[in-house]
């Protein structure tokens, strides 16, 4: 039997190459912008969660015992859920045929949103099977962006928007949030970097390889004779 679960999946499927066309579309239009704002976006407050470390490079740095990792942030929020739901395959990388990274690492859903959840798509997992889930999405180059996104609420049908928080475990070719610079200002605002995290270039060891460029989650970094970095492009 058919139900709202499998009419999402569909349409999600059907239109999500289409993103970047649709999201430029809420800088050119004003009824159109104000409409997705109001179903999809109206009160997100999203983050992304950088890796532990990113790129490897010929040298270990040293983290004090008072820093905590971004990794260990995640950790601990989903030690202090009663809630969790995993998604039992990535909508983003299924609906864009990703030959890169493996298709059956999904999202993780915590909150009383995550129990009105189809089980068509996944099932409740404990603490522990969610840290499992985690530590192999790490494994395979995946980043986390966690947050209230209203968008899953919606093809979720999982009911108020705030009582579930999503975390995404995106790769840099298919994540959904590629589209975030296309975006009009008020509805890309929702996702931000970490907060008390900043990038910085270490220019006497930088020599200019290209690797953070291809590993660079929203085109943030481009690569001529010189490296140049787009402040507002960043989300890490």
């Amino acid at each position: 039997m058919i139900d709202f679960t499998d009419i999402s999946v569909a349409i999600i499927r059907r239109t999500f190459r289409s993103r970047f066309k649709l999201a430029s579309l809420t800088e050119r239009s004003v009824i159109f912008r104000n409409l997705v704002r109001r179903l999809f976006f109206e009160g997100d407050d999203i983050q992304v969660i950088p890796r532990n470390s990113s790129i490897e490079i010929n040298h270990r740095i040293q983290v004090p015992e008072n820093v905590a990792l971004p990794s260990e942030v995640l950790r601990r929020m989903i030690l202090r859920s009663r809630y969790i739901f995993r998604m039992d395959f990535c909508i983003c990388r299924v609906s864009s045929g990703c030959s890169s990274y493996p298709h059956d690492l999904g999202c993780l859903f915590l909150g009383p949103g995550a129990m009105r959840i189809s089980e068509k798509v996944g099932r409740l997992i404990s603490a522990e099977e969610a840290l499992e889930h985690i530590e192999r999405c790490q494994e395979a180059g995946l980043v986390h962006i966690i947050g209230r996104n209203r968008i899953d609420s919606v093809w979720l049908n999982s009911g108020p928007h705030d009582e579930l928080l999503s975390v995404c475990s995106c790769c840099e070719c298919c994540c959904l949030w590629k589209m975030t610079p296309l975006l009009s200002e008020d509805i890309a605002s929702s996702i931000t970097p970490m907060e008390g995290v900043e990038l910085k270039r270490e220019e006497s060891s930088c020599v200019l390889c290209g690797r953070c460029e291809e590993a660079c989650f929203t085109g943030a970094i481009a690569l001529g004779k010189e490296l140049e970095h787009d402040a507002k492009k960043c989300l890490i």
